[in-house]
């Protein structure tokens, strides 16, 4: 009897483990870029209509924040934000000429949730201006959030 050398191992294929997690966090950052890049071109005004209203377009749509005091310099006279949806407070904001992304700044103040990704979900705890100061529009504004219950 002839004795046959061993068979090579079968090659692997596909991916190893760091490379599989590598890839997974290399999509999850696009998708998240992506997502805000789709959201920020939904800001820009249209005028066709939605039939029906959700449940909470017509929550965020509810509001106590007063119309803005506008002055020429472009200063507002800024409510008082506690207690407010964080969502409703920037949009707020927003629609007086804040750019929503680099003059609002949202923070948290909770032990374990450090970052506010909704702000639909989160409730403004403080301001970095008191309400009723009149602020030029573009200056920075900080709001304290916490987590909704």
């Amino acid at each position: 009897m002839t004795h046959q050398p061993p068979m090579p191992p079968p090659a692997r294929r596909g991916f190893s483990g760091p490379a599989v997690a590598l890839i997974a966090v290399l999509a999850l950052g696009a998708g998240c870029v992506g997502g805000v890049a789709v959201g920020s071109v939904g800001n820009t005004p249209t005028t066709t209509t939605s039939p029906t209203k959700t449940a909470a377009a017509e929550a965020l749509q509810d509001t106590s924040l007063p119309p803005a005091e506008e002055e020429k310099g472009r200063l507002v006279k800024l409510p008082d934000f506690k207690g407010q949806n964080a969502a409703i407070a920037r949009q707020w904001l927003v629609d007086r000429g804040w750019n929503e992304f680099s003059d609002i700044k949202l923070g948290s103040q909770d032990q374990y949730d450090t970052m506010v990704l909704l702000p639909e979900n989160w409730t403004v705890t403080k301001q970095s201006h008191k309400a009723g100061t009149k602020v030029k529009i573009g200056t920075t504004i900080v709001l304290t959030c916490t987590k909704a219950s």
